[in-house]
């Protein structure tokens, strides 16, 4: 019985005391990590003062002036529009918004197909010369 008591016991100081190494070490890494944030933050803070910035709101109470509303013609504004060409008026929407990732993706993807053919075509040209070159000299041309 005593064997076994020991064997019980032993386990038991073993579980305890791996949960106890687990816990130090956590806790010397979370108190590790913290030391290394504090000193930045302080030495941010002492290198860069911040001015201090006073905001002056307008007084509620104060009546707002209303802004004269200019009266346009609904016919003269048609006949701007229909002046500017509807390709025109696309063009300038086109450039206002911004590139979707899709137009982008297509926009990278047409650049690569262009180096790729202009690569291929250096390397024809470059065998081209070779076999020229192999040729004049009397020798068997690389395959």
């Amino acid at each position: 019985m005593s064997a076994k008591r020991r064997f019980f016991l032993a386990g038991a100081a073993t579980a305890i005391a791996i949960i106890a190494v687990g816990f130090g070490g956590g806790a010397l890494f979370a108190s590790s990590a913290s030391k290394q944030v504090r000193p930045a933050r302080i030495e941010h803070q002492a290198t860069a003062p911040t001015p201090a910035v006073r905001v002056a709101l307008p007084a509620t109470s104060e009546p707002v002036a209303p802004t004269p509303v200019l009266a346009v013609d609904l016919s003269q504004e048609k006949a701007q529009q229909t002046q500017l060409a509807p390709q025109a008026q696309s063009e300038a929407q086109t450039e206002e918004r911004p590139k979707t990732r899709r137009e982008l993706r297509e926009e990278r993807r047409k650049l690569r197909v262009e180096r790729r053919a202009e690569g291929r075509e250096r390397r024809h040209h470059r065998k081209a010369s070779q076999q020229q070159e192999a040729s004049r000299n009397g020798e068997i041309p690389p395959q």
